[in-house]
């Protein structure tokens, strides 16, 4: 049930239905809570929670993941970026690692890596919903409105590819959504 909560979006009903569990040491739970936590931007709480699980598992990718994440999004990106790309060497999905990595380089507003990170990984198939979107929005602050509109349109993101395009490249970099 709380897999479900967190799936929907609703965060507290999840925290809720975990919180008996919270005394059992186990990696699933951990992993929740600290998703959850973070999604709340709870996220000196959800660094806890990933310090309990490297406590269990000092290897758990999954755990470097989550911290990276965590620790990004509260303004330690050196951080994040370290215990993300620790993850990766843990062999955690490479997709996941890389997508969180473009993350933290388009909070800086890093965009050219962010392509060089991406790009790769799109030319090689992998074309999930958020690589996408931070790809396009990356070629568009980069310049590159001719391979966002290319993207746009062979992966039917927009029926509007032009309207698309400008409204990423208005997009201030305070105003753009993390995580």
């Amino acid at each position: 049930m709380a897999q479900y909560y967190y799936q929907t979006g609703d965060y507290k009903s999840s925290l809720d239905y975990l919180q008996p569990l919270y005394n059992q040491p186990d990696m699933e739970i951990y992993s929740l809570q600290a998703r959850n936590r973070i999604a709340l931007g709870d996220y000196v709480q959800a660094l806890q929670v990933t310090d309990k699980m490297m406590q269990r598992a000092p290897k758990n990718a999954e755990a470097w993941n989550l911290r990276g994440i965590a620790l990004a999004l509260s303004g330690r990106q050196d951080e994040g970026q370290q215990a993300i790309k620790q993850s990766r060497t843990l062999f955690i999905d490479d997709e996941i690692a890389l997508n969180n990595l473009a993350v933290i380089a388009m909070m800086e507003q890093r965009y050219q890596e962010v392509v060089g990170l991406l790009l790769p990984q799109y030319l090689h198939g992998k074309k999930q919903k958020p690589l996408l979107h931070n790809l396009v929005l990356s070629l568009v602050k980069v310049g590159n409105h001719r391979y966002a509109r290319d993207i746009i349109a062979s992966e039917n993101l927009s029926d509007r590819p032009d309207v698309l395009i400008d409204a990423l490249a208005r997009i201030a970099p305070d105003a753009q959504e993390r995580g």
